[in-house]
Parts: structure tokens; sequence; C-alpha cells
């Protein structure tokens, strides 16, 4: 049975929690990649400061710029073992017959550098904006997903967490 894209942002998620090889892996798709071993996923700091069923999901925020609310699937911030600076993911998943709304894909970077060095957000100080989706959903609107910091592939993904693969 295919899942619901929630349901495979969880998956997601929860493999970034459990598996540091997954973190590894995703890390090296951006500008982190040298701090995949040296880096740890914050997730129970993000539940404390938004108590709720997942640490990763509903992190909504109010950008002046855009006079929108805007709300990233998955989020996750990181910090380095040695120098204690912290780092964020903004990650957005679309599935095949997803599309984007009316000026999601710009926003996402707006956002990120909006909740950027914010207690609220866990003082991060530098993001990458990622697109999780198949190379179809890609293709189709490769314009907007070229707005992203990094792109990883449902295909890809799916070498971790099998569900992707009939996503």
């Amino acid at each position: 049975m295919k899942k619901t894209e929630d349901q495979l942002c969880l998956m997601f998620a929860e493999q970034a929690k459990d598996s540091s090889d997954f973190v590894r892996w995703v890390l090296g798709h951006t500008k982190f990649a040298q701090y995949g071993a040296v880096s740890r996923l914050l997730h129970e700091e993000q539940m404390s400061i938004r108590p709720r069923k997942f640490w990763w999901r509903h992190w909504w925020c109010h950008i002046p710029e855009l006079k929108k609310d805007r709300e990233t699937d998955i989020f996750m911030v990181f910090e380095i073992a040695e120098s204690k600076r912290r780092f964020a993911l903004h990650i957005e998943n679309k599935k095949d017959k997803g599309s984007f709304a009316e000026g999601q894909a710009e926003a996402y970077r707006i956002r990120a550098q909006y909740m950027m060095n914010k207690e609220e957000y866990l003082s991060y100080e530098d993001f990458a904006t990622i697109l999780v989706c198949p190379e179809s959903f890609r293709e189709r609107y490769r314009i907007k997903c070229d707005l992203f910091d990094a792109f990883i592939s449902y295909e890809e993904v799916a070498n971790f967490i099998p569900n992707f693969g009939s996503a």
C-alpha cells in the first residue's frame, strides 16, 4: 500500500534519528557533508522546545517579508560536537503526483534565513534546504526544484527506507 506524504516524512525523520549512517548520507548531499560523523541531531531538544507528537513536524512560522505563514515538512537541527555550532536542514517532501503551492519553493530559503539565530528554533547558525521527491517530480518541476540547495530522490532514499521505492 502506498504511503502518504506525512507517513514518508515520519519514516525519513525517524531514520535520521535512529541511524548515523543515514544522517551521514543525507548530510553528504549538502554543504555539511564534513560534519556527518561529528554532529548530533537535536531531536530531543526540538521536542522540548515545542512538545508535540513528532519532534520534526509542524514547524510553522510567520514570515513578515512574505506576509504569510509557512511550514517546513521536516525540520532538523544538528550540533557539531567540537565547536557546538548548529545548523539546520529544512526538508520539503513531494510525492510524484504532488505539485508546489504558489510561492512554496521560493519561500524555503527565506523561511530558513528568518528562523536562523532564534532561540525558538534552537539558534542554528547555518542551514541547507533539501527537496526529497521522485526523479519524475523533479523532471516536471525542474526550475522550482533547483531553488533548493540539495536534492535527494525517492529512488535513492529507498536504499535506506524501502517504502520510498513504492511511494
